[in-house]
């Protein structure tokens, strides 16, 4: 099976190599720790000499110059021609870079298509709400996997620096560049790289409403790929 990927570079999911070969980042780790990927992974007949599981990675760079071709189609339409459930998100947020991803995700012939950014400072509603509509658009409704943490990757991380306590505050952290507590930094002083820290955490344990989402969206992903239920 095919799973597309999209990544903001290799402190996330990852990136390629310059042999083509992709380098996973540590959100990428994370998944494939997942005890869905694993029931996934044991399905399919994987090994350690060999699985099944393609990742498809598709870069940003070519999601973006999609998203630029599609916007000018758009802007050269008649407004009463578009679709009224999107028409609001169109041309702004990461609708239109998601529905070109899930573009490209279908030509590559992709089983389940996996979204990642941040939130950043914008609202995490809109923005998963952005992004499963541009998933949705080229037949990812069910397979279409938004990966969204709230505020950044290095949230998720500090769950695991902090032994699964509390980590639903973590979603609150400062996006204060200059603070000490802004999870970036906390994640760099902590003596780990983030590779290690995602290498030594057990990502089931992780309890927060973004990591939750991104597991249920995946476990409904799954299983709409297999039609019957492992997760």
């Amino acid at each position: 099976m095919k799973i597309a990927i999209r990544a903001e570079g290799s402190t996330d999911i990852g990136e390629l190599n310059i042999y083509g070969s992709l380098e996973k980042g540590p959100m990428l780790i994370l998944l494939e720790k997942l005890e869905c990927f694993q029931n996934l992974y044991s399905e399919l007949g994987c090994t350690a000499e060999y699985s099944f599981i393609e990742w498809v990675y598709i870069h940003k760079k070519d999601i973006e110059s999609s998203s630029e071709k599609r916007k000018k189609v758009v802007l050269r339409g008649k407004k009463s021609q578009r679709e009224a459930s999107i028409d609001t998100v169109l041309l702004k947020g990461f609708y239109n870079n998601s529905e070109s991803f899930s573009s490209l995700a279908k030509e590559k012939e992709a089983d389940i298509a996996i979204f990642f950014v941040d939130v950043d400072k914008d609202s995490i509603e809109d923005r998963y709400r952005q992004v499963k509509l541009g998933l949705n658009k080229h037949g990812f409704k069910d397979t279409g996997v938004p990966m969204i943490p709230n505020k950044i990757s290095e949230t998720w991380l500090m769950c695991c620096l902090s032994k699964y306590k509390n980590c639903a505050e973590h979603e609150n952290s400062t996006t204060d560049k200059s603070s000490p507590n802004y999870p970036k930094k906390v994640c760099d002083e902590s003596g780990y790289t983030r590779h290690k820290i995602a290498e030594n955490c057990d990502p089931n344990q992780i309890d927060m409403p973004s990591f939750n989402q991104f597991r249920e969206d995946f476990k409904i992903a799954v299983n709409s790929y297999l039609s019957y239920e492992v997760c």
